[in-house]
């Protein structure tokens, strides 16, 4: 990591469950956990945002925890799926919401929710793209 902070700041309070947009502004997700690395001098930072049901579960901690990430397994579609990860070079702005430099699509966050629109919401009657 190349830039010096001029002072300390709490990434999860900062980032943690703030909604997360993209460069149309349509929402993406929201930060569940967070991804991090420490530079040469053992200092941390944040290198990704991670989002959905692997990366919170573990947070809620369990039972519950538990429940959701074996949910979040059965139903998604790879084998042995990781949490959504959003590296924070696609990160341009912090207010409150995290804004990205790249449309959702491009995000990994809507795998599960192009699964579940894919197998689940399209075979629901009038549900189909165009149809009134």
């Amino acid at each position: 990591m190349t830039a010096q902070a001029d002072h300390l700041i709490d990434a999860g309070l900062l980032l943690l469950d703030r909604q997360v947009v993209d460069c149309n502004e349509r929402q993406v997700a929201k930060v569940d956990d967070l991804e991090i690395a420490f530079d040469a001098d053992g200092r941390p930072y944040v290198i990704a945002i991670l989002c959905g049901p692997g990366a919170y579960g573990p947070r809620l901690r369990g039972r519950i925890g538990r429940w959701v990430i074996a949910i979040w397994r059965r139903l998604h579609p790879a084998v042995d799926p990781e949490p959504a990860r959003i590296p924070m070079t696609a990160v341009t702005k912090i207010d409150s919401a995290v804004h990205l430099s790249v449309p959702r699509t491009a995000t990994a966050a809507i795998v599960l929710d192009r699964w579940a629109e894919e197998h689940i919401v399209a075979r629901i009657p009038g549900a189909g793209k165009g149809e009134a």
